[in-house]
């Protein structure tokens, strides 16, 4: 019998290590779309290449907080700002 190489994928929170369990066995997964699929199936965030599991706490809100583009400037040239005073 020949000895085959297998590559699964585990997902792991980010934020506090827990390892994706759903509780059926389905924690090795053969594609990260996989992976991903299952993981957000059951209330775990998914951002780029980070995972969250479904705790909510400051440690899992900043890495939330990092991955968010920063708020978009809606500033018109011309127009009067909160204080009164024109914008350049």
């Amino acid at each position: 019998m020949p000895l085959t190489q297998v590559t699964v994928h585990v997902v792991q929170c980010d934020a506090c290590n827990t390892v994706f369990d759903d509780e059926e066995g389905g924690t090795l997964f053969p594609t990260v779309a996989a992976a991903n699929d299952s993981a957000r199936a059951l209330d775990w965030i998914v951002i780029g290449g980070q995972y969250l599991c479904p705790t909510r706490d400051q440690a899992h809100q900043a890495i939330i907080d990092q991955a968010m583009p920063p708020e978009p400037v809606m500033q018109v040239p011309g127009q009067i700002d909160f204080d009164g005073g024109e914008e350049p």
